[in-house]
């Protein structure tokens, strides 16, 4: 017995292949959970990382909330730097938050430990030790390529999960609304549409001008594919 779980341990519980078999295993209980019906398998993450990667500039949109009457499309992180929008390119690049993510998760799960333990057993254990800072590094290298993996596989089912917006944007046009973030630009920007409750947060792009945060503002136009809203300046005279 002991032999078995040493040769156990050998095989999957050495190196970077440990990380890489707790998420195989927690991912293998969740869905025998979610298959019982005590969970949700299709627990999409309704992050909405709108960041237009066909090489346009980024749009942060990181909360989707669908509010029936109005638009609550996501929370732009305000002026994100460099290494902000790289990382949110790199998510949306990965369509992790584009699919539900039990579904990314299992597909990148599965890539990370295949590729984990046949590079181990093939290549990295006549090469590294198998202790943490090697371990670590090669857990990195791995996760690199399990991403690289996960994106064509996940690619055919991105948009097979989006939820038509419930909101009456027709309502919208001609509303308006308030600047909330820094500051609002053809690139990014957001804004508070007033409610008799909370305020609703738009994602939001200027007509050309650069807006401060505060500026009151008036819908003009709305993209439908990609939930934002065109503003312009409301003249003083007005």
């Amino acid at each position: 017995m002991s032999e078995i779980v040493t040769q156990f341990s050998d095989n999957f519980l050495v190196g970077p292949i440990w990380p890489a078999s707790i998420m195989l295993a927690l991912m293998i209980i969740y869905s025998g959970v979610a298959a019982l019906g005590v969970g949700d398998f299709d627990a999409g993450l309704d992050v909405d990382v709108d960041m237009n990667v066909d090489l346009d500039v980024p749009d942060l949109d990181v909360v989707d909330v669908d509010m029936g009457g109005g638009g609550v499309e996501g929370a732009d992180l305000n002026h994100p730097g460099l290494f902000g929008s790289l990382g949110a390119m790199t998510v949306r690049w990965s369509n992790f938050g584009r699919i539900p993510i039990a579904i990314w998760g299992g597909v990148f799960t599965l890539a990370l430990w295949g590729i984990s333990y046949s590079l181990w057993h093939g290549f990295d254990v006549h090469r590294y030790s198998a202790t943490l800072i090697p371990s670590i590094l090669l857990t990195i290298r791995n996760a690199v390529i399990a991403v690289l993996i996960t994106k064509p596989v996940t690619q055919p089912l991105v948009g097979k999960f989006d939820k038509e917006p419930g909101y009456d944007s027709s309502r919208m046009l001609g509303s308006t609304c308030e600047i909330s973030s820094i500051e609002a630009n053809p690139s990014y920007g957001q804004a508070k549409f007033r409610t008799n409750a909370a305020p609703l947060l738009l994602n939001v792009r200027t007509d050309g001008s650069t807006f401060p945060r505060g500026t009151e503002v008036r819908i003009i136009d709305f993209n439908r594919s990609k939930r934002i809203y065109t503003v312009t300046k409301i003249n003083s005279e007005s």
